[in-house]
């Protein structure tokens, strides 16, 4: 630590108590805390990786794979994150990518079935 600038010691500083904070926290507490700040700073998400190779390697294998395991890859990986995990952005993604597969006769019967009258 001897070679550091005084403002890099600072910053290590700080971050070691906030470790040593978030310790101290039920993990829920903690979970929340970090997830909210990485949302803050989330850069758009892996989308904008500098070689596009995880959507990509995603859209691979989805073409490649039966329909079955399409449905129990996605439906198991929406269970294990829960929405402390997987932030609002990725869930409204998630939300758009189901809602354009409906047909629009289907769209109109569920925005009536929850919503009174149709209006949403």
């Amino acid at each position: 630590m001897s070679n550091m600038t005084p403002d890099v010691r600072l910053r290590l500083g700080w971050a070691e108590a906030a470790v040593f904070a978030l310790e101290q926290c039920e993990l829920t507490h903690a979970n929340a805390i970090c997830t909210a700040w990485l949302e803050a700073v989330e850069t758009g998400g892996p989308r904008h990786d500098p070689f596009g190779t995880l959507y990509a390697d995603a859209r691979y294998w989805a073409l490649a794979a039966p329909p079955h395991e399409l449905v129990a890859y996605t439906l198991t990986g929406m269970e294990r994150a829960p929405k402390a995990l997987l932030p609002l952005p990725f869930r409204k993604n998630v939300f758009k990518a189901l809602w354009r597969g409906f047909p629009d006769a289907e769209r109109a019967a569920f925005l009536k079935a929850v919503t009174k009258g149709g209006r949403a």
